[in-house]
């Protein structure tokens, strides 16, 4: 049904009320978001940039204006960067919810990881991201990767 394919491919963003919840899937996986605050989360809940769907969390960003990323790649207005995935449970839902997520978003989708994070990296190229770059944080000391998602 044409409708219900409709409904299931809505994306669900995290209202005020949401914050408890979200804030628990954050602090339930703090070994790989020691820096997530409350204030920031409550930030980007208001400007309706956080994705609350399945117990899956997403927070993102619009490019207003070009933004450099490296010295090599430039993100232009209007793409998105993706700052943090994460989920309640390990059952594929944070898969499903990044496409939906990707779908939504309909333009080119950045995001950075530390390079050691093999497990977010795996889970970003099965689902058709690419290493395109890389960064780093902290005046170099913590090296990363640049990677894309482009539905072209």
């Amino acid at each position: 049904c044409k409708y219900r394919n409709a409904i299931y491919d809505m994306l669900n963003h995290a209202k005020d009320t949401d914050f408890d919840t979200v804030w628990n899937i954050f602090k339930n996986n703090k070994k790989y978001f020691p820096h997530i605050r409350t204030d920031y989360l409550k930030r980007n809940i208001a400007k309706g940039q956080v994705v609350l769907d399945q117990d899956v969390v997403i927070v993102y960003n619009i490019y207003k204006r070009k933004q450099r990323l490296n010295e090599e790649i430039l993100a232009q207005p209007g793409d998105c960067i993706l700052h943090q995935i994460v989920a309640k449970n390990k059952n594929g839902s944070a898969k499903e919810v990044l496409h939906k997520f990707f779908k939504h978003i309909n333009t080119r989708v950045f995001l950075s990881v530390r390079s050691e994070n093999d497990i977010a990296k795996r889970f970003y190229e099965k689902n058709g991201m690419l290493k395109i770059g890389d960064t780093s944080w902290s005046k170099g000391t913590i090296p990363g990767d640049i990677y894309l998602y482009d539905s072209n």
